[in-house]
């Protein structure tokens, strides 16, 4: 009698142990992978496509993949000038913004502020050099899931 409740013990168990194994192969095959699937093709679908991809979906002669290329190049210096004037103009509202706060202020509240301002660069200067050495990471350091 004892053997066979030994035996019907653990045959249940390897019954559960493989349920759940299997369980949570479909879990992951069918739930989380198509939800990674679809962020997946979010981010993809917005990209222009490559020099490579188009060369090979199009076929394109050695002529033409030289042709292309230059022009990626002209245009880089397009969006390099366009991120520029981007720039200066936001540089330029945010002085005008820091300009007005300073002005409803008081003498020692603009030095406290001046001092947050720079701690926020600060920060940001920080962050930017993380992104440089570890792109890809920078959404895990700030706690945002994915």
């Amino acid at each position: 009698m004892k053997n066979y409740n030994k035996f019907w013990i653990v045959f249940s168990l390897i019954v559960v142990f493989s349920a759940g194994f299997i369980g949570g192969i479909l879990f992951e095959k069918h739930l989380i992978d198509k939800k990674v699937e679809k962020r997946v093709k979010k981010r993809s679908s917005v990209r222009f496509p490559s020099l490579e991809m188009m060369a090979k979906e199009l076929s394109l002669t050695p002529e033409q993949e030289e042709q292309i290329r230059e022009i990626f190049k002209n245009n880089e210096e397009r969006f390099k000038n366009l991120r520029k004037n981007i720039d200066d103009r936001l540089s330029s509202i945010r002085s005008q913004l820091k300009n007005e706060i300073k002005n409803v202020l008081t003498d020692e509240q603009i030095f406290k502020f001046e001092a947050m301002i720079e701690k926020y660069i600060s920060q940001r200067k920080k962050e930017m050099e993380k992104r440089k050495k570890h792109p890809g990471n920078h959404r895990k350091d700030k706690g945002e899931k994915r």
